[in-house]
């Protein structure tokens, strides 16, 4: 097939499906033709996103055909993509996390950059081409930075996508960040209509350490008490999803986006154990303490891995 089928990672977040949709744009300005689509369910900040913008929602994705050309845009490891990613030639691959365990069969058009989102490095492609970018690509990538950045205040925050926000914000005709970043919160903490599974795994990935097989899934929030609410339930459903997924272990973790804190929840002993010791916390009520880490990316991830690196 010529189209080129583009198309972010597995449960996606507000990145991945505005990389997806801003990528195709990027193509279609060049006369490439390419479609977007999402490999699951979007969240409830994207959702107010995509309207907010008065774009589309990609298409649901659920197979490849052979030799299909592919870009994958905010991830590159075959385990948060497509089941049958094998299938398909991978044309582009555009993405801000580690390399992954992907590889090509002939050679393509690879772009990493370690900034804060996606989204941020489509913005670089867009003005090294003099590319134009719509006041509707603009909204989406400025929601998408804003959201994997926490607004600038999270960790993986960087000149570039601070310079980025600036200019798509401008493009956008927002006049207001930070009431824009709020809106963007407020419909993220909305999760009344979320079943205790579906809240686990709105943003949920799995790695590999060490040979086990973890998933970890942030609760990213304005509203933690909210959340902190149903922590019963939650402890339920990651219990029934690590089964389900035959996860050795599976990490849930409540981010408090305005303070800057999380907490992971408790478990069953031998994970809250590892927990505990890489994070060098202790069990209280239910809830590991882990501090001013928000990131999975550029803290839980890592700490997780020199755990198992001793």
């Amino acid at each position: 097939m010529t189209t080129i089928a583009v198309f972010g990672h597995k449960k996606p977040d507000t990145d991945a499906i505005v990389s997806a949709i801003v990528m195709t744009y990027w193509l279609n300005q060049q006369g490439i033709d390419a479609k977007s689509y999402r490999l699951d369910d979007i969240n409830q900040e994207t959702k107010f996103l995509i309207e907010l913008a008065k774009v589309r929602l990609p298409e649901l994705l659920t197979h490849l055909e052979p030799d299909q050309l592919a870009a994958l845009v905010d991830h590159n490891e075959s385990q948060q993509s497509i089941a049958n990613l094998a299938d398909a030639h991978i044309c582009y691959l555009v993405d801000h996390h580690k390399l992954g365990d992907l590889t090509t069969a002939e050679p393509a058009y690879i772009r990493f950059e370690p900034v804060g989102s996606t989204s941020t490095i489509l913005y670089h492609m867009f003005m090294e081409k003099n590319l134009l970018i719509s006041q509707q690509m603009a909204t989406l990538m400025a929601g998408a930075i804003i959201s994997d950045t926490l607004n600038l205040t999270g960790p993986t925050t960087t000149d570039s996508d601070k310079q980025a926000l600036q200019a798509v914000i401008h493009l956008a005709g927002i006049h207001d960040t930070n009431s824009f970043a709020n809106q963007l919160f407020d419909a993220k903490s909305n999760i009344s209509d979320l079943t205790d599974d579906a809240l686990v795994t709105t943003d949920y990935k799995q790695f590999i350490f060490s040979n086990k097989k973890w998933a970890i899934a942030s609760i990213e929030t304005v509203k933690p008490d909210v959340v902190l609410s149903r922590i019963e339930g939650i402890q339920q459903a990651s219990e029934l999803i690590r089964q389900r997924d035959g996860l050795d272990y599976m990490l849930v973790i409540i981010v408090d986006i305005l303070k800057q804190q999380s907490w992971a929840v408790g478990s069953n002993d031998a994970q809250n154990e590892i927990i505990e010791q890489a994070f060098n916390t202790r069990l209280n009520d239910k809830l590991l303490d882990l501090g001013n880490l928000v990131s999975r990316k550029k803290q839980f991830v890592p700490t997780l891995e020199a755990f198992y690196a001793q």
